[in-house]
Formats: C-alpha cells, sequence, structure tokens
C-alpha cells in the first residue's frame, strides 16, 4: 500500500512538473485592438464536424508544408462560426499566415486574406506550448469581451502559433 501512495505522488509530481515545464501556468495578455494590416492565409477550407478524420489531417497537412519547407509562415487557424453554438459543425481554413502571396501553394492549398481593420480581441501567450495555449486563450480573450461589455462577432476566430512557443487569438467583436 505504501508503494502505491508512492507511485501517486511521483506521478503528480511528473505530471505538475510537465505542466510548469510546457508553460502551463503562464497567464496571457489581453488587449482590445483593431488589425492594421491584412493577414494573408495558406490552406484549404473546411465544412464539417471537428471530430472527423479530414479535420485533424488538415492541421497535419499544414504542419508538414512547414517542416518541409514547401510553406514559410506560422501555424494559423480561422474559424468562420463557432463551434458549440453550430453544433460541433465548422467552417474553418486551415494552414499557415504567410507574409505575402508570392509563395507557390502545395496541391489542394489556396490563398485567403483576412483584411486589416478587424476589431478583434487579441489574447497572447508567449513560452507555452501549443498543446495547452488554445485552452488559456480563448477563456482569457471570452471573459475581457464580457468585462468589457463587447459584442462578439460570433464568425471570426483566428489561431496563431508562432515561433518560439508564441500564440495567439483573436476573437471578433463588434
Amino acid at each position: 500500500m505504501r508503494y502505491f501512495f508512492l507511485v501517486i505522488i511521483v506521478l503528480t509530481v511528473a505530471a505538475a512538473g510537465a505542466y510548469v515545464y510546457l508553460g502551463g501556468t503562464r497567464e496571457p495578455k489581453v488587449a482590445l485592438e483593431t488589425t492594421a494590416a491584412p493577414l494573408y492565409l495558406a490552406g484549404q477550407p473546411f465544412y464539417g464536424s471537428v471530430r472527423g478524420d479530414e479535420f485533424g489531417q488538415l492541421f497535419r497537412r499544414a504542419k508538414e508544408a512547414q517542416d518541409q519547407g514547401r510553406l514559410r509562415g506560422d501555424l494559423a487557424n480561422l474559424y468562420l462560426n463557432d463551434p458549440e453554438t453550430a453544433h460541433d459543425t465548422i467552417r474553418a481554413f486551415i494552414g499557415l499566415a504567410v507574409a505575402d502571396t508570392a509563395q507557390a501553394l502545395p496541391a489542394g492549398f489556396r490563398y485567403r486574406l483576412v483584411p486589416a481593420g478587424q476589431r478583434v480581441m487579441a489574447a497572447r501567450l508567449r513560452g507555452v506550448s501549443y498543446l495547452l495555449s488554445p485552452n488559456k486563450l480563448y477563456p482569457a480573450a471570452l471573459e475581457a469581451v464580457k468585462e468589457q461589455k463587447l459584442i462578439q462577432r460570433g464568425d471570426f476566430y483566428l489561431e496563431r502559433f508562432g515561433p518560439g512557443e508564441d500564440s495567439e487569438v483573436w476573437v471578433g467583436v463588434n
């Protein structure tokens, strides 16, 4: 019985250590912003259930294109509806944020422009794994929307995962 408790303690300490190592104790910085420049995305559109295989495959294709040097940019996903209110069916554009539209695109990819002038609640984290950051960024941004009594658009959510474990989420507001 004593060994059982020792194993539980060791596993708890290991889990807490992993959480701290991945940046889990860091808090996001949140600000209301209006985007000053357009954002170019290179990727693939998606419409369907987040639980389907195709959704995960689009993420893998974008990551592979980045890792293999076929596209240069940050992993980025644009969601055009709220999956919670759409009963788990989303409209999205999965890919990378790129500097311009000069890169040759991998098969099946296309460009999408997010125009300047988007009013967003931006939440940002540095040094936090992309595995943890969405679960910290979205609640922080959505809480700030409520606190500032803003109206959430419901058709604009952008995730961006940059180098050095820099992450951000933009939630569109009116």
